[in-house]
């Protein structure tokens, strides 16, 4: 059974500027989203105050989402050096 995916505005946007970037990474990146979808697990709990978030990572690029029943809706995507300084100002 595959999970419905649902990406929040933050997310959607990063993903079509890595499109126009490196075509590559936006296909592991959806490749990786796709495989949540078919198996959908918490790779990585995040911290506190996020802790209702999961992450997972592909290269350089963290990928945050939300795991609800059979959906998941991704949240953010961004590379690692400032994904957490940045996370916190959007949530």
């Amino acid at each position: 059974m595959v999970c419905e995916i649902t990406y929040g505005r933050q997310a959607k946007k990063s993903l079509e500027d890595l499109e126009r970037t490196s075509k590559s990474m936006a296909n592991r990146i959806k490749e990786r989203i796709q495989q949540l979808a078919e198996n959908p697990i918490c790779d990585e709990k995040l911290k506190p105050p996020f802790q209702e978030f999961c992450k997972t990572r592909v290269g350089h690029y963290r990928i945050v989402y939300l795991l609800k029943s059979c959906s998941i809706i991704v949240v953010y995507i961004r590379k690692r050096e400032d994904f957490y300084d940045k996370l916190r100002r959007i949530l």
